[in-house]
């Protein structure tokens, strides 16, 4: 059974949303609130994202299971709303916020992983990267039949194992900036994450396409559900976007898109959502996340 089947067969025991239950879950958010104020710093794409690698990814739910796992989850079929092939930017964004407050909330442990498969383009990239930024992780790019792996050693006491040509060096260490996979101080709230977003974009002030691209690097990014819609709720106060009808994502898989316009003749980015269930897909074009998991051991899928 693949990702897309099994999100569907799960997602079937979940009961349609109502009017009330949609308005009802729109008003816990709007009422939330978040007292952690992360250090200020920019929205890092450039490590991560050479790897295909962020901090967390779609709304997701847990699993119990022999181990503890978490696998991307949506309800099956939203009702009450405009479908999304005839609603505005607007509407689409705050679905995909009611959505990512159904599912379950499910914290990682310190000492499990994030594990996440990406389709971008031919290739496929799979990571397990520490929860807590201190245990030994790894990559694996999987192109055309050939596979490479690459450690990501665990930050600790500010040192991390040197790497060299793909291996880890036996006995050396060099400085290190601890990247934990889950961030639990993310904003609950929509405003919060308006403010944080603002204070921690990779882009120049005003520029709605690099905006766009710091909600993806979160969007792919493993976030609790009250996070999740929080980003989701911000993205929606945004003005100048737009929905765009019968797009695909990195894997082909049909959605409806929001699109971050750039004003300097760039490409804009669309962001891919599920025409049916809102559960964000990837980008246009560009990527695709097929799994979002917490995991206890390297090399778990599931």
């Amino acid at each position: 059974m693949d990702d897309m089947q099994l999100l569907r067969q799960l997602g079937a025991e979940i009961p349609p949303a109502t009017p009330e239950l949609l308005s009802s879950a729109r008003n816990r958010l709007l009422a939330a609130t978040t007292p952690a104020s992360p250090a200020p710093t920019k929205i890092r794409h450039s490590t991560r994202r050479s790897w295909r690698l962020v901090l967390s990814g779609v709304a997701a739910a847990g699993i119990a299971a022999a181990v503890t796992s978490v696998l991307v989850l949506a309800p099956d079929r939203f009702g009450g709303d405009a479908p999304a092939a005839k609603a505005n930017a607007t509407q689409v964004l705050r679905n995909a916020a009611t959505a990512a407050l159904q599912v379950p909330d499910v914290t990682p442990g310190p000492d499990q992983f994030i594990y996440r498969r990406i389709k971008d383009g031919p290739s496929t990239h799979e990571s397990w990267l520490s929860v807590d930024g201190t245990r030994d992780g790894l990559v694996r790019e999987t192109s055309a039949g050939n596979r490479t792996e690459t450690p990501v050693p665990g930050c600790r006491n500010g040192r991390a194992a040197a790497v060299k040509g793909g291996q880890m060096v036996p006995g050396r260490t060099e400085p290190c900036t601890s990247e934990p996979a889950y961030r639990p101080d993310m904003p609950t709230d929509a405003t919060a994450m308006g403010a944080y977003l603002a204070e921690h974009r990779s882009g120049e002030p005003g520029s709605v396409n690099a905006a766009g691209k710091d909600v993806l690097y979160l969007a792919e990014s493993y976030l609790r559900p009250a996070s999740r819609a929080a980003l989701y709720e911000a993205a929606a106060a945004v003005p100048g976007l737009r929905a765009v009808e019968n797009v695909t994502d990195g894997a082909g898989r049909s959605g409806i898109g929001i699109a971050w316009p750039s004003t300097n003749g760039g490409e804009e980015i669309v962001l891919v959502f599920d025409a049916e269930t809102y559960a964000f897909l990837g980008a246009s074009g560009y990527s695709a996340v097929l799994t979002l998991a917490v995991v206890d051991e390297i090399g778990q899928t599931d």
